[in-house]
């Protein structure tokens, strides 16, 4: 088993790769580089099976590796830091070690790497994983909207679309109300559960259950009809279509 140690403590990794030798004496660490740019050097000319990758390196994070080299071997990161794991896992990585790093660490690493097998399918499912929890803790249910003078709360679930007119933006909900909601629709957009909700065009992000019915429309678009009823037309452009129907038949 090739493995590449990229660390920039010399210490710290002497003892990862002293470790790895009472772990497996199959192991072999081809070597130790400490930089972003000795890294990519090195990996354009040297394939190996395994990398324990330190997240910060002498001139810079190491992501900046993934920037400039195709890596096709797992990756086993180790940090002082948890807030990069989400980041980690979506570069190849199997593992995410904090520093101190013990033998027992080590061995656990190594093991889930000797039984991997699909090994790409498997990182791909943890980063989904990760990628799905992080999504869902950044999904706004609710929302503080003004009625006249009054301040109310209204649920994604009682809302029917958002739209902008004359440089507000306002909810519709499914009881017709009207409510001025002090945000734009880009920022919108990105809170909202993209199970439920569409941006059918730059003016309107609706629900799925306000749609009543999709009809043919003039230069290959599509009309959409709304409930509760919305006072212009609702198009989608050409360009739309495809991902709004993935989205209608999800």
């Amino acid at each position: 088993m090739k493995i590449l140690i990229i660390e920039d403590e010399q210490p710290q990794a002497f003892r990862l790769a002293k470790c790895l030798s009472e772990i497996d004496d199959t192991i072999i660490v081809k070597d130790i580089i400490p930089s972003v740019s000795q890294s990519v050097e090195y990996l354009k000319n040297h394939p190996v099976d395994l990398i324990f990758l330190d997240i910060h390196l002498s001139d810079g994070l190491c992501f900046g590796i993934f920037e400039k080299v195709t890596i096709e071997c797992p990756v086993i990161f180790t940090t002082a830091y948890d807030q990069y794991a989400i980041e980690a896992f979506k570069h190849n990585g199997i593992d995410y070690l904090l520093k101190p790093i013990m033998k027992e660490d080590v061995q656990k690493s190594i093991t889930k790497f000797q039984s991997l097998t699909g090994y790409s399918n498997d990182y791909k499912r943890i980063l989904a994983t990760l990628e799905a929890f992080e999504k869902f803790q950044n999904v706004k249910h609710r929302f503080v909207c003004q009625l006249g003078r009054k301040l109310k709360i209204v649920t994604d679930s009682e809302i029917a679309y958002f739209y902008a007119c004359e440089g507000s933006v306002f909810i519709r909900t499914h009881k017709n109300e009207n409510l001025l909601f002090d945000d734009t629709l880009e920022n919108v957009e990105k809170k909202l559960d993209s199970y439920h909700f569409f941006r059918l065009n730059r003016k309107m992000i609706a629900h799925i259950s306000s749609i009543k019915e999709m009809l043919p429309y003039s230069k290959s678009r599509l009309k959409i009809n709304l409930i509760p009823e919305f006072s212009d037309d609702v198009i989608v452009s050409y360009q739309n279509i495809r991902s709004f129907m993935k989205w209608i038949k999800k």
